[in-house]
This record gives structure tokens, sequence and C-alpha cells, in this order.
């Protein structure tokens, strides 16, 4: 949103809580304050309340007096509400109490929430340049550290309190520290960095869906190779994607070129910002370490990478909780990458027919798409670019779309119990083996007529049955 929009907020919140028992005890916190001094657009607005139970009481207390326009969600363990005001129905609202918290035993999932004043709270905070307070009654930002706008200004990544504790305390704020770091392009102060890289162990015991929204964004920020690369240094790699540290350092081809992760990072940087076109470019070499192999000249290369990508994509993705659809997508993606690789730099050698086969294996113009753009960042991200192929196979696509001979979505001629009483299939493999020969009639001519496909079904009955 605007900052005239969040100020309106804040505004209007002001005349609300005012001569109640909430004014002077409502505060904006945070991101929102952060992004007003940097300029940028507002994403959310978060409140901190700093009264036991505030963050629930008073979204309930804003509900009760019919300023809400529906009850708000709450979540006790946290101390946390969510609601849409009445004013502004299209801005989510996160209210919480002003708190400490900690992973009581060292093996929670998530840490025990309990209220503490506002300078505990601000300490508690994961960076500095997220604990500042707008006190909404007195008009007035709040910098309780004395070194938040600072920080900000110098463009500088820490913690609030000693790091070790910061990150021993709730380890997914080591991600948050990579992703704004990767954000603003802004240095994560050396002491800082320490004590992610001495606790990066401790992700291991955080909830799988936090780990996945802190790299979501990470994944469809402005540069998500350096947020890859900085998960890398601290050693947080191994438990987000685990196999993909493997391709560190992993030499390809002579030597002479980027090493694989380097490979992938280049990658990574030329798809589009979607969520599942980045988890393919990151993870689309992430089989390469177990296919490894030495050519008699000496160049290392990876046959059947592309394949065996799948099972390891499958198992990294599933520990984030991906749901199952993403997981299908991304696998698809990576493990096809190479299907133009036989066309040749300029796709000399693609014929209609392994171009209508593609088609139909992507089923959709928009993944047939996304699949270009992946092919094509990968392209380009050799030591000698290939320049040209994606832009042939799009136009000879777009082509056979014209005349009415792409692939994308097939029908066949003939529905499976007409299939099933011309041909006799006894059981469902020989049954498949005419399905099958009825997509290759397609591949090879689209428009054949239906006399001459059942002419050439009978053909192939008879020779299959010899």
């Amino acid at each position: 949103m605007q900052t005239g929009q969040y100020h309106s907020i804040l505004d209007y919140l002001r005349g609300v809580i005012e001569g109640s028992r909430w004014e002077g005890h409502v505060f904006a916190v945070g991101g929102c304050c952060r992004d007003e001094i940097l300029g940028d657009e507002i994403k959310d607005v978060d409140l901190a309340v700093d009264l036991p139970g505030g963050g629930i009481d008073f979204a309930q207390w804003l509900f009760d007096k019919n300023l809400a326009v529906k009850e708000p969600v709450t979540f006790p363990s946290f101390g946390t509400a969510m609601l849409r005001l009445t004013e502004f129905p299209d801005e989510n609202i996160e209210i919480v109490q002003t708190r400490a918290e900690k992973y009581t035993d060292r093996t929670r999932r998530d840490p025990t929430v309990v209220f503490g004043p506002i300078d505990q709270d601000c300490r508690r905070r994961d960076l500095t340049i997220n604990a500042l307070y707008y006190d909404i009654s007195r008009r007035k930002l709040l910098d309780i550290l004395g070194c938040s706008v600072d920080d900000i200004r110098n463009k500088v990544i820490r913690t609030p309190d000693d790091p070790d504790s910061t990150f021993d305390d709730d380890p997914v704020r080591i991600l948050r520290a990579v992703r704004l770091a990767a954000r603003y392009g802004w240095d994560i102060e050396p002491a800082t960095f320490e004590g992610m890289r001495k606790n990066a162990e401790r992700l291991k015991i955080v909830r799988p869906e936090r780990m996945q929204a802190e790299v979501e964004k990470m994944l469809v920020g402005n540069h998500p190779a350096r947020a890859m690369e900085l998960l890398q240094q601290c050693g947080a790699m191994p438990h987000i994607f685990p196999g993909l540290e493997k391709l560190y350092g992993l030499r390809q081809g002579d030597g002479s070129g980027p090493d694989a992760w380097q490979f992938t990072l280049a990658t990574l940087e030329r798809v589009p910002a979607d969520s599942v076109m980045r988890l393919a470019a990151l993870l689309h070499d992430i089989a390469k370490p177990v296919c490894r192999s030495v050519r008699g000249n000496g160049n290392v290369c990876f046959p059947g990478h592309d394949r065996r990508c799948k099972g390891f994509i499958g198992t990294a993705m599933r520990r984030l909780h991906y749901d199952r659809r993403v997981i299908d997508r991304v696998i698809f993606l990576a493990a096809n990458h190479l299907a133009a690789k036989s066309w040749g730099d300029n796709a000399a050698k693609m014929t209609d027919s392994s171009l209508r086969r593609l088609q139909h294996k992507c089923g959709t113009p928009r993944r047939f798409d996304m699949l270009m753009q992946l092919i094509e960042a990968d392209n380009l991200s050799y030591p000698k670019p290939i320049v040209g192929q994606t832009a042939a196979i799009r136009a000879r696509s777009e082509q056979l779309r014209a005349e009415g001979t792409a692939l994308f979505s097939f029908k066949r001629q003939l529905n499976a119990q007409r299939l099933r009483k011309i041909t006799g299939a006894s059981d469902e493999k020989e049954f498949r083996q005419y399905l099958d020969f009825l997509l290759e009639l397609a591949i090879e001519n689209p428009l054949m007529p239906r006399e001459r496909v059942l002419k050439e079904l009978k053909k192939f009955k008879t020779k299959t049955r010899k």
C-alpha cells in the first residue's frame, strides 16, 4: 500500500482508541516502519499492543465495536490476531502483544510466547531494522535500541541482541536475515553472520511451513541467487534443500567454466519471478553429483541427471511440505530441461514430430512456455551461451498452432469403447499399445482422416497379432 493509505489507517485507529484503555498502548511495528523510512511500498500493517493478551483482546474489542469486517482469526499460542477493518476492508492487519519467546526445550518446532514489556519485545525481534515502533497515539517513531534508524541508513543487517542468543531462540531468523540482506543488497554484520553460521543446525527444529514461507519470499524476490549464496555460505542449505550443497565446487566440462553451483545460480537469475519457475531452476541440476562421469578426454559430464532429479526434488520439497501439485510442476520442468538438447543450437535438427511430441508432453501452451523459459535460462548460463534455440522452437510451435497441427491437447478419433471393439484387446497392456499407436499417428499427422486412421490401426493389429 502507499504511505498515504498506511497513515490513513493509523489516523483512523488513533481516533478509535482515544479515551479508551488502549490509548498509548498500540504501536505500528516492524516492516511498515522500516519501509516508510526507506520510501518503499508498505506491504503489511503490523500492530503491537504492550498489554498482556493485548493482541487478541484488542482485535476482539475492535470487532465488538463493529469496526471489523468479521470476527478476528486468532492464534492464542502466539498471542496473535488478524482482521480487516470495515473502514479499510482490503487491508489485512496483524495484531500481537509485545512479547518474549524461546524454544524452551531446544527441540520445539514453535517458540513459546509470553508477554513482555516493549523494551524486551524490541530485543527479541529478529533484526534491528525491524525493531522500530510508531506510537499511534503520540504520533512518534520510537527507536528504543538507538541504532535501528542508523542501521537502515547505513544498510546493515544485525541482531538487536547477542546474535548467538537471537538465532538460538528462533532459528528462522537466520532465513529472515538472508532474505532481507538479499532483498536490499545490504551487508550482514560479521558477528551476526557468525551467529547465523553457528546456529544453522538449529533450523532442523523449525516447522517446515515456516521455512517454506521464508524460502518462497527469497526465491520470488529480485535477487534470488544472492539469497541462495548466503544460505550456502552460512551453512543453512543442507537443512532446506538437502543435496544442493553437493553442487558447491562440482567441476563441469573441462573445468574452465562455472562449477555446478555457479551454473545453477546463473540459471536461477534468468528465469521469471515465479515460484515454480525458480524452484525448477534452483533444483534442476540437483542430481548431477550422483551422475558424474569422466570422459576419455578428462571432461566431466552428468549423463541422466535430468531424469534422476525427480526423486531428489520430490524428497527435498516434501520436507518443506510443498503441495503435491507444486512438486509435480517443478519436477516436470526440471526433468525436461534437456528436452531440446539434441535439436542443436538453432533447433535445426528439430522435426515437427519431435516438437508435437514435446507439446503433447507439456499438455498446455502455458506449460510449454514455462519449459522454454527454463531451457533458455539454462542455455544462456553456459560459458558459451546457446542463443536462438528456444526462439526457433517457439516460432515453429506457433506455426503449428496456426496450421491446426499442434498437439497440446490430443483427442483420439476413436473413443475407448470403439477402440476396444475394433482391436479386441484382451488386457490393459495390449490396450495401451493401441492407445500409444494412435498417439504416434497423431504426432506424425494430426490431420489424418478417420478412414486412414482405421486402416493403419488394422495394419498394426495384424502386425502385433503375428
